[in-house]
C-alpha cells in the first residue's frame, strides 16, 4: 500500500513528494496491571493535534505480545490497534516501538519471564533505576542470553522468539493506513561486557580526577556512583566536555564492536521478518544504549533496505535524577553533534526517538528549549519521552511545543521559533513541481504579521477547530529561495 510517509535521502517526505519534519511524543505503558494499554482516550489524542504534533512513537511490550512461547495475544493486538485508530482520527501518524527497560518485565518492562534467563542471578534495583543496566547481573545475564539466542523453554531461540513475534505484530498491524514503520528495539544494551565498559570509563575518570584534584580510588568512584549523596561531588568535573568526552570515548571499540556483531545482526534479521508482510515501514535503526550518552555509534545500514532512518536517544547523563534541571548544555550539543556525525554517514533521515524525561517540572524550562533548539539547528525531527494528559502545565512544555514546518514543498534550509515574541522564521528551496502548499504550524495564530518572499506571495491560515492554534499554509510559487517571517502583533 501507498506509504504516507516515505525516505527519500536523508530526509522523510510525505505523499506529495514534500519534505516532512516528524514531531510528536511516546506514548508507552509500562504497566502490566493494565496489560500495558494507556487509559488513553479521544480527547488525549485531540490535545495532541492542538500542540502541532504529528507523530507517536506507539510502545509495544512484548511480555504481553508473547505471553508463552509461540503464543500471541490476539486481545492485545486489538487494542494496540484501536489506539492506532483513534491516533488516525486526529491526523497522527504512528510508528510502533518495541520497548523494554532492563530488558524484561521481571525487572521492569519488555521481555516475558520465560525469555528471561539470568543464570540464577537476582536484581536489586539501584538508586536510579537506570543503574541496574551498570551493576546488576541479573539484566546483564539475561541481555547475554538475548544476543546469543539461547534456548527458551520451548527449545527455540528466545531472539528468533523476539523476530518472529516481531514479524507477527507486522502481519496484523501494518495494514493501519496511519502506521508509517517500526522501532525495533528500545536501547540495546550490551549486557555482561558492560563490566569492561564500566572499568574502561571510571579508570579514565579516575585518572582525570587525579590529574587534578588528587589520587582517588575506582571501588570508592564505583560506590559514590550509586550514591546520590556522593555522586554530585564527582558531576562537576563532567561539566568540561572535553573530560566528557575523553570518559565516554575510553570503552567506543567494545561498544561498537557489539553493534558490529550483534545489534546490526539483529536489525538484518528483523528486515527480512517484516519485508515478508510489510515492503516499505520505515525501519527505526536505535543505537547501543551509551551512544544515547555521547559515544560514538557503529551501526550498520541495513543491507539493500531503502525505508529505513536513523533514531537516536539524547538525555543528559543527570536525566532521571533531582539533578535533571543542571543538564549542561555544552554535553548536550556534543551528543547531538555525535548524533549528526552518525547520521551522515548513514546517509539516511534522522529522529531523535526519545528527549526530555521532564515530568512536568518547571526548572527544566531552560533545558526543554535548549533542546529545541538543537533540533532546529540539526533540521531533525523527534518525539518527546513522554505524554502526560497535564504535560502543557509546566514550563518544560516550551520547547515540546514550538512552530515548526510540518511539510515544505522543497528543502528546507533554517528554521527557528522564538516563544517570548512569538516569532517564527523560515527559509527554504522551493520546487514548483510540488502543488501542494509548505504548512507551518504555530502555537498562536493570532494577529500576525507575516513576511513572505517573493513579495506578494500569497498565503492561508487554517485554526484547529476553535483554538488560536492552527496552520500558515504557503503555495509553491517559484524554484528557487524562498522565506517567511511570522510576527505576533502585541
Amino acid at each position: 500500500m501507498a506509504r504516507r510517509i516515505k525516505v527519500d535521502g536523508k530526509h522523510f517526505v510525505d505523499e506529495f513528494g514534500r519534505q516532512v519534519l516528524l514531531h510528536g511524543v511516546n506514548m508507552v505503558c509500562k504497566e502490566k496491571k493494565q496489560h500495558y494499554i494507556g487509559s488513553w482516550t479521544e480527547e488525549d489524542f485531540q490535545k495532541l493535534q492542538m500542540w502541532g504534533m504529528n507523530v507517536i512513537r506507539l510502545g509495544v511490550i512484548w511480555d504481553e505480545l508473547e505471553p508463552e512461547p509461540g503464543v500471541y495475544d490476539e486481545h492485545y493486538i486489538e487494542e494496540l490497534r484501536q489506539l492506532i485508530h483513534k491516533a488516525n482520527q486526529y491526523d497522527l501518524l504512528v510508528f510502533l516501538d518495541m520497548h523494554q527497560d532492563l530488558f524484561s518485565s521481571e525487572f521492569g518492562d519488555g521481555a516475558p519471564a520465560w525469555a528471561t534467563i539470568t543464570d540464577g542471578e537476582m536484581y536489586e534495583p539501584g538508586q536510579v533505576w537506570s543503574d541496574a543496566y551498570l551493576f546488576n547481573a541479573a539484566v546483564q545475564k539475561a541481555f547475554d542470553h538475548f544476543w546469543n539466542n539461547s534456548l527458551g523453554p520451548d527449545g527455540v531461540g528466545i531472539q528468533d522468539h523476539f523476530i518472529n513475534a516481531w514479524a507477527y505484530l507486522v502481519k496484523k498491524l501494518h495494514i493501519e493506513p496511519n502506521i508509517i514503520g517500526y522501532d525495533l528495539i528500545n536501547e540495546p544494551f550490551i549486557g555482561s561486557p558492560v563490566q569492561k565498559v564500566n572499568e574502561l570509563m571510571f579508570t579514565t575518570f579516575a585518572e582525570i580526577y587525579g590529574e587534578r584534584y588528587g589520587e582517588v580510588d575506582i571501588e570508592h568512584l564505583f560506590s559514590a556512583w550509586s550514591d546520590p549523596n556522593n555522586k554530585d561531588d564527582y558531576l562537576s568535573l563532567l561539566e568540561d566536555v572535553e573530560v566528557f568526552q575523553r570518559v565516554v570515548d575510553s570503552p567506543t571499540h567494545i561498544i561498537q564492536s557489539f553493534e558490529k556483531n550483534h545489534l546490526s545482526q539483529l536489525y538484518h534479521k528483523l528486515s527480512k521478518a517484516i519485508r515478508a508482510y510489510d515492503k516499505d515501514g520505515i525501519l527505526f535503526l536505535e543505537t547501543n544504549y551509551f551512544s544515547n550518552l555521547g559515544v560514538s555509534s557503529m551501526i550498520l545500514p541495513i543491507k539493500d533496505e531503502q525505508a529505513q532512518a536513523y533514531a537516536p536517544h539524547a538525555y543528559d547523563l543527570v536525566v532521571d535524577t533531582e539533578l535533571a534541571h543542571t543538564a549542561n548544555d555544552r554535553r548536550l550539543e556534543f551528543i547531538f553533534e555525535r548524533h549528526e556525525s552518525t547520521r551522515k554517514r548513514l546517509d539516511m533521515p534522522m529522529l531523535i526517538g526519545e528527549w526530555g524525561a521532564f515530568y512536568e517540572t518547571d526548572d527544566t524550562g531552560h533545558v526543554s528549549l535548549h533542546n529545541q533548539r538543537l533540533f532546529e539547528k540539526h533540521l531533525c525531527s523527534d518525539t518527546y519521552w513522554s505524554y502526560t494528559p497535564d504535560m502543557d502545565k509546566s514550563l518544560s512544555f516550551l520547547g515540546v511545543s514550538r512552530g515548526f514546518p510540518l511539510a515544505v514543498a522543497g528543502c528546507l534550509l533554517q528554521y527557528r521559533y522564538e516563544h517570548s515574541l512569538k516569532t517564527f522564521q523560515m527559509k527554504w528551496n522551493e520546487t514548483i513541481d510540488l502543488e501542494e502548499p509548505s504548512i507551518i504550524y504555530l502555537p498562536d495564530i493570532r494577529k500576525m504579521s507575516i513576511t513572505l518572499s517573493p513579495e506578494g506571495s500569497t498565503y492561508k491560515i487554517r485554526t484547529i477547530d476553535d483554538s488560536h492554534t492552527g496552520y500558515v499554509e504557503i503555495p509553491p510559487t517559484t524554484n528557487g529561495i524562498r522565506s517567511i517571517t511570522i510576527t505576533r502583533n502585541q
